[in-house]
């Protein structure tokens, strides 16, 4: 459990503190909460990566936001950041097909704006995102019995002496976007295919539903190609991955204004990529929750999403204790190289 997290777990010792108050002492007037999907079913590609919330939590989580802040969009953010009030900026990253067929009608219904960060190569269900293909193999993993044939093929890829699924499983959880291939091989083994999963369930958002989503009012942005942790590509890749995804999602929508989330986190991102991009004037937006930067237009948001479900209320009002402390200790500020 991580520190962060233990706050959540004393929600109990701060229930009857008012959020505002606590926005006033941290001395902040907005907030960015983020999720990634939203759903009543078990979805597999999903549950062994993180917990989401169901309909009516998200609706839960949304009706404390709306009672303490006012909704706004990415193209309010200048102008609210320095006025009166307290304001949520809501976003959603992956863009997942979810959001269309579940998010949004309740987005529309509350009336409340928000962004969605797409990853370009997986638009219209063309690539698939390597930790979903991980959770998915787990899944499969977990709920089927394997062949002493397919476990001898798995032994030897991985040079284990003996096949034992929740072990294995574990060393899937591990893997990173470098382990592609190595994936792709145990799917193979497995005779779990990937194409097929696409085709038959359409987890991402084509461009049909950007389209109709983008005139229904919904901003969108984009989250990398491949969705790769920025820590572990080079600066060059690093640019790479952005730009060539923010011109994609830009020309095929006719997007006049260019906004990108980190995949992952920002972890890694030096002053220097900043530099580079500056003339794009991109707003940026990483994942480490209430904490301050130093570079302009971009912002920090909150994961609302965790391995087990936590409230709105007991997320802000924790993250918000979490950073009146790290202040306290001067840890509330992102330092890059």
């Amino acid at each position: 459990m991580s520190l962060k997290e233990f706050f959540f777990n004393i929600s109990f010792l701060y229930r009857f503190i008012p959020v505002r108050f606590l926005m006033k002492l941290a001395g902040k007037n907005m907030l960015f909460p983020f999720y990634h999907f939203v759903d009543n079913n078990k979805s597999n590609f999903i549950n062994h990566l993180y917990k989401p919330k169901t309909e009516q939590q998200f609706i839960d989580d949304l009706h404390f936001f709306v009672k303490h802040f006012t909704s706004i969009s990415a193209k309010d953010l200048k102008i609210k950041k320095y006025s009166k009030g307290y304001y949520f900026m809501l976003s959603f990253d992956d863009g997942l097909s979810n959001f269309y067929n579940i998010v949004a009608p309740i987005l529309r219904k509350e009336k409340i704006d928000a962004i969605n960060f797409i990853n370009s190569n997986f638009i219209d269900n063309k690539g698939l995102f390597y930790r979903y293909k991980v959770s998915l193999l787990v899944d499969y993993i977990m709920n089927n019995k394997i062949s002493n044939q397919k476990q001898k093929e798995i032994n030897k890829i991985f040079n284990l002496n003996v096949f034992n699924s929740n072990d294995f499983c574990e060393i899937l959880l591990k893997m990173s976007i470098k382990d592609v291939k190595i994936l792709n091989k145990v799917s193979n083994i497995l005779e779990f295919s990937f194409p097929r999963f696409l085709n038959n369930k359409e987890p991402y958002l084509t461009y049909r539903q950007i389209s109709e989503l983008i005139d229904q009012g919904f901003l969108f942005g984009a989250h990398s190609k491949n969705h790769p942790r920025y820590s572990l590509i080079p600066l060059d890749e690093q640019i790479l991955e952005t730009i060539e995804s923010i011109d994609v999602v830009a020309n095929e929508f006719n997007l006049k204004d260019n906004y990108f989330s980190f995949p992952f986190s920002d972890d890694g991102v030096s002053k220097e990529f900043f530099n580079r991009i500056k003339d794009k004037k991109i707003v940026t937006f990483g994942t480490a929750g209430l904490k301050d930067e130093n570079i302009d237009d971009h912002f920090q948001r909150i994961p609302m999403e965790y391995s087990k479900v936590y409230s709105a209320e007991v997320i802000i009002k924790g993250e918000l204790i979490y950073y009146i402390l790290k202040r306290f200790f001067g840890k509330h500020v992102v330092k890059r190289t």
